[in-house]
């Protein structure tokens, strides 16, 4: 196979894998993701045993339960995230959980690795104690690889840069020995969220009026723009009236709703009605 042909090749077998990805999850990435993307392929295609990444996308394409679809989709979803992120959403939520107390269920619908979801809970229990029975942190994401890791809750060090002093204290545990750098998150935080791996575009959205709160923050760039039309439609049927929407710096739901209203920097609330 000569250079042409193989560049030839590679690009054709990438746009049929982003349809695949689209189709599947509804996540839309570029062209500058071919390379890493295809180098994660290739690692999927010796692990299944195929000859080529056609024939690795031939056995997902004909089958809708192939056990490779979570990893496939993993080879294109980015998880870059960190504590306290947007700082402004938190002391917002610190307000609401404020009037709100034990009755303020919240979905964070993207968790990625549980910096997110484990932010909220510090919140949570630094507001009402870490013995007071409320309902637990709903945590999701498409990225089973990524759920696993943050249901661990282990952390380097250098990832805590966004915590003060006085909540390192409260709410890790300094790693010894082989996790020297290392921190965990204490029992307190874990037994706040319940974690599981969900790809929002293919499951039954929970009954309506279930959530408080949603965080759905630096997802919905990656959807073209009638699958955020329709992922924020859902959310609104989620959520009670007067409950909270959490967005990504750079989204908005201008174009895509009237069933929110704008509170501030890239928080929503849920119109009643």
């Amino acid at each position: 196979m000569d250079a042409l042909t193989r560049s030839a090749w590679t690009e054709t077998s990438y746009k049929r894998a982003l349809k695949m990805l689209h189709d599947r999850s509804g996540i839309i990435v570029g062209e500058h993701k071919m390379k890493s993307s295809e180098r994660l392929l290739e690692g999927l295609r010796k692990e299944y045993g195929f000859v080529t990444i056609d024939d690795f996308l031939d056995s997902l394409g004909n089958n809708k339960d192939h056990s490779g679809w979570p990893a496939f989709i993993n080879c294109f979803t980015i998880n870059h995230t960190a504590f306290f992120r947007e700082p402004h959403h938190f002391e917002i939520l610190a307000k609401y959980i404020e009037k709100h107390r034990t009755n303020c269920a919240i979905w964070c619908a993207s968790c990625s690795t549980g910096e997110e979801p484990y932010s909220i809970a510090m919140v949570l229990n630094e507001i009402v104690g870490e013995q007071t029975p409320c309902p637990r942190i709903v945590a999701t994401d498409i990225d089973g690889q990524a759920i696993q890791r943050a249901k661990a809750g282990i952390y380097s060090i250098d990832k805590l840069t966004g915590i003060s002093e006085e909540r390192l204290r409260r709410h890790f545990l300094k790693g010894n020995n082989k996790f020297e750098g290392k921190a965990k998150v204490k029992p307190a935080l874990c037994d706040r969220i319940e974690f599981s791996e969900l790809n929002l575009m293919s499951f039954s959205w929970p009954k309506p009026a279930m959530f408080d709160v949603v965080f759905c923050r630096n997802t919905m760039i990656y959807f073209d723009h009638e699958t955020q039309v329709r992922l924020v439609a859902n959310f609104a049927r989620s959520m009670k009236p007067g409950g909270l929407l959490f967005i990504g710096h750079s989204e908005t739901l201008a174009s895509t709703t009237d069933q929110f209203t704008l509170l501030g920097q890239t928080v929503y609330q849920r119109n009643n009605r």
